[in-house]
């Protein structure tokens, strides 16, 4: 595999047969470039880039875009990334994974708010990783854990209603740092259930962040004015 863009240039679309995701890995680390192709089997790699440009210029068909949030490790000036790199993808129709060393929370929601799909640090486990890669690919959505605590904020005031009974619980566990086998214990379900209701709480609170006003957010997350605006650089 180079770092040319390979595979189709119809769009995007579903996994072929029920195989592996097509990916294109968008990152500026050489190392995370070619190695994560290697650590993740579990995905086709169709294509590798330093930048969002030649997604944009070739658009090859994909499943899942994995996308570094910061994109000028290499001293380059002048390259789309955070917010305004995620919405000219999403513009296009990917989903995507972010793949990322930022944890701050008020960041993490501006990117969900510009259409990620899902997060993952580059220092969770492989198996964390695979998982959420796959989910999203699947057309889940998937979130860190201090994006679990945002959730019950704006849950707790109000913000996400539709949330059910269970959904709530899971979130709760979830919260508090419980492990999916003890919510599921508790609350005598199967770990895949519990995991299927905290992706609808997931989905949920991007949808949230995506359609709320700026203003709406801000005060319900006890922001000052303005900090929701994205930051790019």
């Amino acid at each position: 595999m180079s770092e040319a863009t390979a595979g189709g240039s119809d769009g995007t679309g579903d996994p072929e047969g029920g195989g592996r995701p097509r990916t294109v890995l968008i990152d500026d680390s050489t190392v995370v470039r070619l190695g994560l192709p290697l650590v993740h089997p579990e995905l086709d790699v169709v294509a590798v880039h330093g930048s969002i440009e030649p997604l944009v210029a070739e658009r090859p068909a994909a499943d899942l875009v994995i996308l570094d949030l910061r994109l000028t490790g290499a001293g380059a000036r002048g390259v789309r990334q955070g917010p305004t790199a995620i919405r000219a993808i999403a513009a296009l129709g990917y989903r995507i994974c972010l793949y990322t060393d930022e944890r701050r929370k008020l960041v993490l929601a501006q990117c969900l708010r510009a259409g990620a799909h899902g997060v993952v640090h580059k220092s969770d486990p492989l198996e964390v990783a695979s998982a959420a890669f796959l989910a999203v690919a699947a057309g889940q959505t998937v979130i860190t854990q201090s994006l679990v605590g945002v959730a019950e904020i704006l849950d707790r005031r109000g913000a996400l209603p539709d949330l059910t009974a269970r959904q709530r619980q899971v979130l709760a566990g979830r919260a508090r740092g419980e492990r999916w086998s003890d919510i599921a214990g508790r609350l005598f379900i199967t770990e895949g259930v519990a995991r299927e209701h905290m992706f609808a709480v997931n989905a949920k609170l991007a949808a949230y962040l995506k359609n709320g006003s700026p203003g709406d957010i801000e005060g319900l997350l006890g922001l000052s004015p303005g900090d929701l605006l994205d930051e790019d650089d």
